[in-house]
């Protein structure tokens, strides 16, 4: 168990009498991801003391971890994984339909799929978090990109602080990022932030033969050259379609479409870039850093100073227990297994960033959220907040998955095509990229492998609107057992969000159908949404496909921030939990509406702008 971390060398020393020795911290912060671990390195490079608590270990220099490419197996890798399962809707029929479902079989064993074995206990729809140095910014694809400025503004609009203008938030991402793919001094962009992004610059294109082709084509289907014809689309064309900047600051860069590079938080290198380096990094630069970096640590209370009774409940100090797998949601649990007892004074304020499922836990257990729910389990209510853990939301995924008539050769690297649907409000609602692999969401030891002929093409509507309708709720006032999650998808206003998807679907499909005879990868065979090229598959049936087969993996909402008199919302413009005091919430579930196609960029960025809230605020 690592308890502090000292960099007078670039070794971690070990042991727990260095984090124990002090009991009183300025700030306590709650998870090391996107949202936390950035903020707890802030706080503490302005001379506050600051103790970071996080549930996993680190590691950071472990390659699995650095190759963002192995992200599929780092997201199932035992070491760091916690196994949640969710639900997509109230109906148990519908769910029974979703082809992915997990079953836990009597030997203890994962099943997928919608024939389970005599005895299977039905666990849910899989959705992987990280317990890790560096959250979920250590398992994911890496993908930066910017939300759109409406996502922003709205935030602005709702609660009054202008602070939150798309203008502004620009200025909050130059100042973290570290930009090694464009010429420095290129406006709208940071090169001297703790944040490396990069982005391929393409090139692949002069070894991808197939690759190329279905390059051009799909420049050719998006419109993204003048060219109306794939094959007259040359070589340099396509590489300044790979080196567009998906986060530059066009004014009109929420509409623009085509194709894109795909930026990455990686280094120079092309190394995965997360808060565990920037925290291993200020910790070296800095031996003196007051930063105490406990691993293996998991929250267990709150306690509150409620001695004057007209002033609303302020965080006094916290419990947590040292060990690790001390979350059920983790697949090496071990009741048996002992652990270590953590307390610790808070001095100035404690900020939770567990995520969009687990710091709704913490607040209800607590004794924040629904009176209710809270009484249901004996908790006292601190604060009445209805909103936490509602509002759960995340970005619509799906895909169309087919069978090339050969095996690709020299596919390339990744790209993003952007696409503004008809049943967009102005700008661009589709995120895709192709893959010479087969992705159609998560599940215990995902993905299917097709083989060297698969082509999917996996897309992300953005800005879904019938989103926002799920809850995380309490199963018992036990803070190890994981929370009851459903994100009701497509409950209200559903029609606009499967014509968007279906229109992602169709232009995957005329993708295909527009490849070359030449090229010898047509005629594809289509796995999904459709089966077989010349199957009737009318539009209905697609969109009911969509419904059922939707995957996420970006949940966002449970604490949202809004304007302090509506009584849904959890946090006001700086963070701060409604009705108590020397509390904050900064990670992905303070957003009110899913952020662009990928929350990870979004939460570096707020967590710089918590900072600089908190700071501001001495």
């Amino acid at each position: 168990m690592l308890s502090s971390i000292v960099f007078s060398t670039v070794v971690f020393v070990w042991g727990v009498s260095n984090a124990v020795a002090q009991s009183e911290y300025d700030y306590i912060v709650v998870g090391s991801g996107p949202g936390g671990g950035p903020l707890a390195v802030e706080l503490a490079k302005s001379g506050h003391s600051v103790l970071l608590l996080e549930a996993g270990s680190d590691l950071s220099e472990d390659p699995l971890y650095q190759d963002i490419n192995k992200f599929t197996e780092a997201s199932n890798d035992p070491r760091t994984r916690w196994d949640f399962f969710v639900k997509h809707s109230d109906d148990p029929e519908r769910e029974l339909k979703y082809k992915h479902m997990t079953w836990r079989t009597t030997n203890g064993s994962f099943y997928v799929g919608l024939d389970p074995p005599e005895g299977a206990e039905q666990l849910g729809i899989y959705y992987p978090r990280a317990a890790t140095l560096g959250g979920c910014a250590m398992h994911n694809a890496a993908v930066v990109h910017l939300p759109s400025d409406d996502n922003w503004n709205y935030i602005a609009d709702i609660t009054g602080d202008d602070s939150w203008r798309a203008s502004e938030m620009r200025k909050i991402y130059e100042e973290i990022e570290n930009c090694h793919y464009l010429e420095n001094g290129t406006a709208g962009h940071g090169f001297s932030g703790w944040l490396d992004t990069n982005q391929d610059d393409g090139a692949w294109l002069s070894n991808a033969t197939d690759g190329t082709t279905v390059l051009a084509t799909i420049a050719q289907s998006s419109g993204s050259v003048g060219n109306s014809n794939g094959s007259d689309i040359s070589d340099a064309e396509l590489r300044a379609l790979l080196n567009r900047d998906i986060n530059g600051p066009e004014p009109n860069r929420d509409e623009l479409t085509g194709v894109f590079g795909m930026a990455t938080h990686t280094d120079a290198a092309g190394r995965r870039f997360s808060p565990a380096n920037y925290i291993k990094k200020a910790l070296k630069e800095n031996p003196d850093l007051p930063l105490t970096v406990q691993l293996n640590a998991f929250l267990t209370k709150i306690a509150w100073d409620q001695l004057r009774d007209f002033e609303p409940p302020a965080v006094m100090s916290i419990d947590y227990v040292i060990g690790p797998s001390a979350y059920k949601a983790d697949p090496r649990y071990d009741p048996t297994q002992n652990t270590t007892n953590g307390f610790a004074w808070v001095g100035k304020e404690l900020i939770i960033a567990g995520g969009s499922f687990n710091s709704p836990q913490i607040l209800k257990l607590s004794g924040i959220g629904p009176a209710d729910e809270l009484k249901q389990h004996n908790i006292t209510v601190v604060a009445d907040l209805p909103g936490v853990g509602a509002n759960l939301g995340d970005n619509y995924e799906g895909g169309v998955l087919s069978l090339a008539a050969k095996p690709f050769e020299g596919f390339g690297d990744r790209y993003v095509v952007q696409l503004k649907t008809s049943a967009s409000e102005g700008n661009r609602d589709i995120f895709l990229w192709p893959l010479n692999a087969g992705f159609e969401g998560f599940w215990p030891g995902y993905p299917d492998n097709y083989g060297p002929n698969v082509l999917t093409i996996p897309f992300v509507h953005m800005d879904p609107r019938s989103s926002n309708g799920g809850s995380v709720t309490l199963r018992s006032a036990d803070p190890f057992e994981p929370p009851e999650i459903n994100f009701r998808f497509f409950e209200n206003d559903s029609d606009k969000d499967l014509q968007a998807m279906l229109e992602a679907v169709k232009f995957a499909q005329k993708v295909k159908g527009l490849l070359p005879g030449s090229s010898g990868l047509t005629p594809f065979n289509e796995l999904h949404p459709c089966t077989g090229e010349s199957s009737d598959c009318t539009d209905e049936a697609i969109k009911e496909y969509l419904k059922l087969q939707t995957y996420s993996h970006h949940a966002s909402g449970t604490c949202a921030i809004g304007n302090v008199f509506d009584p849904m919302s959890v946090l006001d413009s700086k963070f701060r939990v409604k009705g108590v005091k020397r509390l904050r919430v900064v990670d992905a579930s303070v957003f009110p509406k899913p952020p662009g196609a990928f929350p990870v960029l979004p939460t570096f960025m707020i967590s710089k702008k918590a900072a600089k809230d908190i700071l501001e605020g001495l």
